[in-house]
């Protein structure tokens, strides 16, 4: 069934889509910093922000030897080898479909399936599934910290 105007707005009057977000239960995670330590040494600072003017996706990533932009509005990453020139990479030319995230939720559904049907071995996969599960551990910590009033969460509790 297809929405027409007296359903949006029945929806709307009746059900969860009318209510004002700033007015509500809503607690969903709108902005957020998380810090960790690797046990490399290193330290990552994540920051998310839910609002934007252009509704898009950016993310600047800083190392020791350079930093690389990506902007998914643009469909362009500029890596930038500290004391060289940034090289500028046009995305768009690597593919025709960006649809859902950038058009990484169709490459994890058609990895997913050549996986589970055998085309590929997990050693042929962009991440292993330790690796996938290690990054949803990363993000339930940073959840279970916001909720917690930005409790220090060590990555054992979580595994558990």
């Amino acid at each position: 069934m297809h929405p027409d105007g007296e359903s949006v707005r029945r929806a709307l009057e009746e059900g969860p889509y009318g209510r004002c977000v700033y007015y509500c239960d809503n607690n969903v995670v709108d902005h957020q910093v998380v810090n960790m330590n690797m046990t490399d040494g290193s330290t990552v600072s994540f920051t998310m922000c839910g609002f934007t003017a252009d509704c898009s996706r950016y993310a600047k990533l800083m190392g020791t030897k350079g930093q690389i932009i990506a902007d998914m509005g643009a469909n362009t990453i500029e890596v930038t080898p500290f004391g060289k020139d940034a090289e500028l990479i046009d995305v768009s030319r690597m593919a025709e479909d960006f649809s859902g995230h950038g058009g990484g939720d169709r490459g994890l559904v058609s990895a997913f399936l050549d996986f589970v049907t055998g085309e590929q071995s997990e050693d042929d996969t962009i991440s292993s599934v330790e690796r996938s599960l290690e990054s949803h551990y990363i993000a339930l910590a940073a959840e279970e910290s916001r909720r917690n009033g930005g409790a220090v969460i060590r990555m054992e509790q979580v595994r558990k």
